[in-house]
Formats: C-alpha cells, sequence, structure tokens
C-alpha cells in the first residue's frame, strides 16, 4: 500500500455515514481517484468553504489500495476555494459543468495531466470572466476537454463517408458532428452550417485559450455542443440545459 501526496480538483462529494464523506477527485498525477475521508464532516465556519467540497483544489495525501478503486485519504489542505461561484447561481451552474463532464468522460485512475491543467485553469479563468465571455470560456472547455479524451465531435470530414471536402455541410448531434449533402439520409433532421461557422467552432477547438466570440456565435455553439453532449455520454448531465433552437 503506497501513500501518495497529490494536488486534487473535487469533482463529486457524498455524505458517508455521521462524519465521513465519499469523493471523487480530478488528481494533477494520478487521474479521477475515488477516496473516504474519516472525520471530515461536522462544524464548520460558514463564511468559509472545508476542505473537499465540489469546485474546489485541496493537496491531499491517500493510501493507494490495491484491492479496491476506493482509497483513504487521510489529510486534505484547501488550496483554492473558488468563493466568487457562491455569489451566483449562473456562475456555479456553468463552473459545476465543468466538473460534472470531466467526471463522466474520465475513467478512474488514468492519468490525465492535460485534463487536469485544463480544468484548473478553466476555473481559474471563470472566477474573473465577465458575464459576456462566459459562454466562449465554455465552449472551449468542452471542446478542449473532449478532444484530449478522444470524444470530440467531427468537425473535419463526413461522419458518414469520411470525405474531407463538402461543399455543403449539416450539423448532426446524433451521427456525431458533420454530414455531407450525400448522407443526409443517415440523419434529416441535420441542419446547414456555413464555412464560417465550423471554421470558428475548429478555431476554439484548437486554442490554447477561450477566444472571443460573438454572442449570437456562442449561443449557437453552446446549443451544438450540448445537443452532442446529450446524445455521446452514457449518463444524463444534470448541469446541462433544456434543448432550445439556436441559429446557425
Amino acid at each position: 500500500m503506497g501513500i501518495h501526496t497529490t494536488d486534487a480538483i473535487v469533482l463529486r462529494h457524498y455524505p458517508y455515514r455521521e462524519t465521513s464523506a465519499l469523493v471523487s477527485c480530478l488528481t494533477d498525477r494520478f487521474g479521477k481517484i475515488k477516496g473516504l475521508i474519516k472525520g471530515l464532516r461536522g462544524p464548520q465556519p460558514s463564511r468559509y468553504r472545508s476542505p473537499m467540497e465540489p469546485l474546489t483544489i485541496n493537496r491531499i495525501v491517500f493510501y493507494d489500495s490495491r484491492s479496491s478503486a476506493l482509497h483513504l485519504i487521510s489529510q486534505c489542505d484547501l488550496l483554492v476555494s473558488f468563493q466568487e461561484f457562491s455569489t451566483e447561481w449562473e456562475l456555479m451552474r456553468m463552473a459545476a459543468s465543468f466538473v460534472e463532464l470531466a467526471d463522466a468522460v474520465l475513467e478512474v485512475e488514468e492519468p490525465q495531466p492535460a485534463v487536469y491543467q485544463l480544468l484548473r485553469a478553466t476555473l481559474h479563468q471563470l472566477s474573473t470572466d465577465r458575464p459576456e465571455q462566459r459562454a466562449a470560456t465554455r465552449v472551449h472547455f468542452v471542446l478542449r476537454l473532449l478532444r484530449l479524451v478522444g470524444f470530440q465531435p467531427q468537425l473535419d470530414q463526413c461522419t458518414g463517408c469520411n470525405q474531407a471536402t463538402i461543399a455543403q455541410g449539416f450539423w448532426s448531434a446524433g451521427q456525431g458532428g458533420l454530414l455531407c449533402e450525400a448522407c443526409l439520409h443517415l440523419d434529416p433532421s441535420a441542419e446547414p452550417i456555413s464555412t464560417a461557422w465550423l471554421e470558428a467552432l475548429r478555431a476554439c477547438a484548437e486554442a490554447d485559450a477561450p477566444k472571443p466570440l460573438l454572442h449570437q456565435q456562442a449561443h449557437g455553439f453552446q446549443q451544438r455542443l450540448d445537443e452532442f453532449l446529450r446524445w455521446r455520454i452514457d449518463r444524463p448531465l444534470k448541469t446541462l440545459g433544456r434543448p432550445q433552437p439556436a441559429p446557425v
């Protein structure tokens, strides 16, 4: 049984018995891990967030259990609390959507240092964003995360015939991205998308930081990505908004 120290972003937190908790967290060195923390729950100062709450970053010490996927976390020190998220419901919901999506697409104990750095940087970015910048931050995070885990929508060629050059493209969340006109029978409800829309979406996926987007453009990107996630993620995502039509 090894003892490890690592930084961790808390994804989920469940009360366990009277004073303990079960947590799922993304670490910088070991990927997503699940752990048991004994004696964590109890009276806490109300104006401070306690260690190991969702949307906090902690430095933890845990015992690596060889016989179980559940590890014993013996120490946790709060590093970043992101108090800004608790000041506004919509801001909290967006931050929660980041950790929920990361939790949904990551396998347990599969090291993903790039994903850890992306999630940490995005939470810091969101905590300082102006309201009009948040949609662009979310679009960037979703696209980059899906690309890092090999789950991204197909934006470069038709998902039906793999044609790389498409004169008229159509967006199909159910088919996983782009369809050409010849493959439109695979999803007759697929909607036409412009070359400019595709180029902007590809640029967002390739950028190291969120790119400025016009309000209508950001709204359209968010809606299409939400449609994609509803089709492609195995479990329902509670933080996704209700489906709404959005012009391309």
